[in-house]
């Protein structure tokens, strides 16, 4: 037996909502678009996915395209927002959105493991997913491919400063909570906040930086983005996950430097949510 899943191209009708995100791509379960068309009043206008917005808000989406599909009986159920996986079969830009599939996997772990409150499982399943944004965001998107892009293209400079700020705020997050996973809590909030944030980070990467650069590189400069990227792999040392009992001075320090920020970060978050702002 085979599950439908909906594929939807949208708008964000939110006056306020920014450039960069006003348009995107969401899967959802069959089910769960039903419900969020008859849920409204005009059809061609849903509500958000809760999670699709960066910030969790529902916001009215303007259907663009709609095309259901026909899932394998033995898929794993999908998330109620996940971006589509990439069309691109070859090249430096296939190669990171498919490792785009792999960190959403990872997610859908660390999931699971909140969802039946098992710390020790996520002490590991977060080191997994902190090593694999490493390699990826830090190794090879910011060490290779973004330095590479600057030198070719006129807003390579500016794109490359929104990514990046884009990756410290979800590893802080992601710092934050495995630093409270060594006093023995799981803070939903942060790890929830960082889930969401990685989810519209891809997107973003997926649908409208990727598609930017992808006809923009000559063949010479796919060669030196995937050579960059096998030498950043090769190279590469993952982290273990060692023992959540122990914290050292230095652990407590930063711990400490992380949480001031994640307050700081939800008190500006709170004051954008006060002004109606959209918060993808």
């Amino acid at each position: 037996m085979s599950s439908s899943t909906v594929d939807i191209k949208y708008r964000c009708l939110h006056p306020s909502c920014c450039v960069n995100c006003r348009e995107g791509l969401i899967t959802v379960e069959a089910e769960l678009f039903d419900r969020l068309i008859a849920e409204s009043a005009e059809k061609d206008v849903i509500k958000s996915p809760k999670g699709a917005c960066r910030l969790g808000f529902r916001q009215p989406y303007k259907i663009i395209k709609v095309e259901r599909q026909e899932a394998p009986a033995d898929a794993a159920p999908i998330q109620p927002y996940v971006t589509s996986p990439t069309k691109a079969d070859e090249g430096p830009i296939a190669l990171l959105m498919a490792e785009h599939r792999d960190i959403l996997k990872l997610l859908s772990v660390i999931e699971e493991h909140l969802r039946i409150r098992d710390i020790d499982a996520l002490w590991v399943s977060t080191v997994d997913l902190e090593n694999a944004l490493n390699l990826h965001s830090g190794r090879k998107e910011e060490d290779v491919v973004l330095p590479i892009l600057s030198e070719i293209l006129p807003f390579g400079d500016g794109l490359g400063a929104i990514v990046k700020e884009e990756h410290r705020e979800i590893v802080s997050l992601l710092h934050a909570f495995r630093a409270a996973m060594q006093d023995g809590d799981i803070n939903d909030g942060i790890i929830r906040s960082m889930i969401v944030s990685l989810k519209s980070h891809i997107r973003k990467e997926d649908y409208e930086f990727f598609s930017l650069v992808e006809g923009r590189i000559d063949e010479e400069t796919k060669h030196r983005l995937l050579a960059g990227m096998a030498e950043a792999e090769a190279a590469f040392v993952k982290a273990v996950p060692g023992d959540r009992a122990i914290k050292t001075d230095a652990q407590k320090a930063a711990a400490t430097r992380r949480g001031a920020y994640y307050d700081e970060m939800m008190d500006v978050r709170s004051l954008a949510k006060a002004d109606t702002g959209c918060c993808h």
